[in-house]
């Protein structure tokens, strides 16, 4: 029995320490995270606008019928090259040629008319002069004459107004350029207004970005300053260019001025017109500035931004920061020093503390 008993003691005692020690709670996983270093470069102030791919005013036309009619046939499709007066549509010229020959009748009447008239009034003047015939036969025959010529000069201005609407049936390119648009198609009808334009050419050997910018902006943008230009569509492609013209009004509805940016697309295959895009205007000197990329840049949860900093240690510090310019794929903050990494992905879901593996 005191065998027993000292048995039972000693499991109690290794129970009893077995339940005093301390549970131990399993380590946070560390979360891989890829980082990238905060850099200094030389930055400006920029102001971003959005805009559409626009020949220059002067290099953009509708080709619009002069005379009403139905189209006979158009001779270019969207992306052909037009020279300067090539003809490019033609309307149904029949009954306006109809009309010409019509006035070309009546001119001959008037000539003729014209003719007699003069011939009158010279034998009524012989007569008169041997007193056969009154004063008023004389002044009569001149009054008919000069009708009669003011009649033939009436009728020549109708029959050329008639060719020339003739000629008009066959439409003409005023412009060196390409076809954006074909809006009307063989057989259609057109009133002879712009109204009703058949085709839409541009040359896009020089382009402009076309933007509204809001009050605030436009007040900073002036005419020559340097700008580069990047399209969505186009990823990777950057024109330069300059400003070349600002409104210089506001729209009292919106609120807003137009920008128009004259793109440097010699050398580069020029991006295609309507296209939309991103111009960013250089307002201000260049300036030492800390970037991080863009990428790295969060909202924060109490409002502003924030960007999450790499520890060396292996823990991730969330800092807020102000943003300033822009570039392409980078940003301006303050409350980074140069050096300092930031994680660019991910960059949701770091917590302020949470332990981290630098990806490399």
């Amino acid at each position: 029995m005191r065998a027993d008993g000292r048995a039972w003691l000693l499991l109690m005692v290794m129970a009893g320490c077995h339940h005093g020690q301390p549970e131990t709670q399993p380590a946070t996983p560390k979360r891989s995270v890829r980082c990238a270093p905060a850099v200094t470069r030389s930055v400006g102030d920029t102001v971003e606008l959005r805009g559409t791919i626009a020949p220059p005013p002067d290099r953009d036309a509708q080709v619009a019928a002069q005379v009403p009619g139905r189209i006979l046939r158009v001779l270019v499709r969207e992306g052909d090259a037009v020279a300067a007066g090539q003809e490019v549509a033609r309307l149904d010229a029949a009954p306006l040629a109809d009309e010409a020959a019509q006035a070309e009748a009546a001119r001959d009447k008037t000539v003729a008319e014209r003719k007699n008239a003069e011939a009158t009034r010279a034998r009524v003047e012989r007569v008169f002069e041997h007193g056969i015939a009154a004063r008023q036969e004389v002044d009569d025959a001149v009054a008919r004459a000069d009708a009669a010529r003011a009649a033939e000069g009436e009728a020549g201005a109708a029959a050329r107004r008639a060719h020339r609407q003739v000629e008009r049936a066959v439409l003409r390119s005023p412009l060196a350029g390409v076809v954006v648009r074909v809006m009307r198609r063989s057989g259609e009808l057109v009133d002879g207004t712009p109204a009703t334009p058949v085709l839409e050419i541009a040359d896009p050997r020089r382009l402009e970005m076309v933007a509204d910018a809001p009050a605030s902006d436009l007040v900073r943008i002036a005419r020559g300053q340097a700008v580069s230009v990047t399209v969505a569509a186009l990823p990777g492609a950057t024109w330069t260019g300059v400003v070349a013209a600002v409104a210089p009004a506001v729209d009292p509805a919106t609120g807003l001025g137009t920008v128009r940016v004259t793109m440097d697309a010699a050398a580069d295959k020029p991006p295609a017109i309507g296209l939309l895009g991103l111009v960013r205007v250089a307002v201000g000197a260049p300036r030492a500035a800390v970037m991080v990329p863009r990428a790295s840049v969060r909202a924060g949860e109490a409002g502003g931004l924030e960007v999450v900093v790499c520890g060396k240690e292996g823990t991730a510090h969330v800092r807020r920061i102000v943003r300033g310019a822009q570039e392409v794929g980078q940003a301006e903050v303050t409350g980074i020093v140069a050096g300092e990494e930031v994680a660019v992905d991910p960059v949701l879901g770091v917590a302020d503390g949470d332990p981290i593996e630098i990806a490399r």
